[in-house]
């Protein structure tokens, strides 16, 4: 008897900072996911804050490119603050969602992959 290792396909879409991923065994259809953040660009000014969310996966961990000037409000969960410090400016944030752990796609709830390191990312623009 022949054993069917899965095969796992990947592409990043970044404009729409979303992560698409399939995954198959053997004869099965492919299942996608799909991880991203929302808002994925926003512009603030110098103590100002956005809430990030993140969809498509159960559990989330966040970080930062740059803590000068800035910081989130939490490393882990669906969503986070992300704070620009009062008298910050002309900075440019990156901040990245990678998912963790066990997860499923929102629309099937029963089918269930192993987080390879799934990332959407955010850019935040402090004027």
């Amino acid at each position: 008897m022949k054993k069917f290792l899965p095969a796992f396909a990947a592409v990043a879409v970044l404009a729409g900072a979303a992560l698409t991923a399939g995954l198959s065994s053997g004869c099965e259809s492919a299942d996608s996911y799909s991880i991203s953040v929302s808002p994925n660009y926003a512009k603030l000014k110098g103590g100002q804050s956005v809430a990030l969310n993140a969809s498509g996966w159960a559990n989330y961990q966040w970080t930062l490119d740059n803590e000068n000037g800035a910081h989130l409000s939490a490393t882990t969960g669906k969503s986070v603050v992300f704070y620009a410090e009062s008298g910050a400016s002309n900075a440019v944030y990156n901040v990245t969602v990678v998912a963790v752990g066990s997860g499923s796609s929102s629309g099937s709830g029963t089918n269930s992959v192993s987080s390879a390191g799934y990332t959407a990312k955010a850019k935040i623009v402090v004027e």
